[in-house]
């Protein structure tokens, strides 16, 4: 089994990697291999909209015409059976910037001639897994700011093949990991056992 950590962070990096740090050793001391794409470290630009990737038919998603490192990224996700999607947000009014480019870029998982009316989804089933952690420090109005943030981490989940298994929201704490500890690796254990599961099947 592999894990990928899709690392979405914008701001609250040192958090952020206390929470990935965590969750990567506790893989690596269940045997599993897990590995992280920080997008902040990536050159990832704007979908341009010319949907050229969505023209071709198939299962796989298509390789993009701009030059830039999204490529090589959808190929490290493929290689993976389950992820760990990461991102944060600290503004009610606007999004999390990075994760809307990548979001925006999974157009490639998407299959949309000029002639049809709506994108169809490559991936019809959802043979690999995630869990999603969003750091939030929105103050007000928290429900509509964590239920957005929930909603676009779905979307990319489900947009690379991968069936949500679990969601948590964290808020700034003194000691983080310690806070969150019991809630990380029962999260965790839900991702393994769903390999093991792929796994006997």
């Amino acid at each position: 089994m592999v894990i990928k950590f899709i690392d979405c962070t914008e701001t609250y990096y040192d958090d952020m990697d206390k929470i990935i740090n965590f969750l990567s050793q506790y893989f690596t001391s269940q045997g599993i291999k897990n590995y992280r794409l920080k997008l902040g470290e990536m050159k990832i630009v704007k979908c341009t909209q010319c949907r050229c990737c969505t023209l071709k038919k198939g299962s796989d998603p298509v390789k993009c015409v701009v030059k830039d490192d999204m490529n090589d990224t959808i190929e490290e996700i493929e290689k993976a059976d389950a992820f760990v999607i990461l991102a944060d947000r600290n503004n009610l009014f606007s999004k999390n910037k990075i994760h809307e480019k990548f979001s925006e870029r999974l157009v490639a998982y998407y299959y949309w001639p000029y002639s049809q009316a709506n994108s169809t989804p490559r991936r019809i089933t959802l043979p690999k897994t995630s869990i999603l952690i969003n750091y939030n420090t929105t103050k007000y109005f928290m429900n509509h700011s964590f239920y957005t943030s929930r909603q676009y981490m779905e979307h990319a989940s489900t947009s690379i093949g991968a069936k949500v298994l679990d969601w948590q929201a964290i808020t700034p704490k003194e000691d983080l990991t310690e806070y969150y500890k019991e809630r990380l690796i029962e999260m965790a254990n839900k991702l393994i056992a769903s390999g093991k599961k792929e796994k006997a099947s």
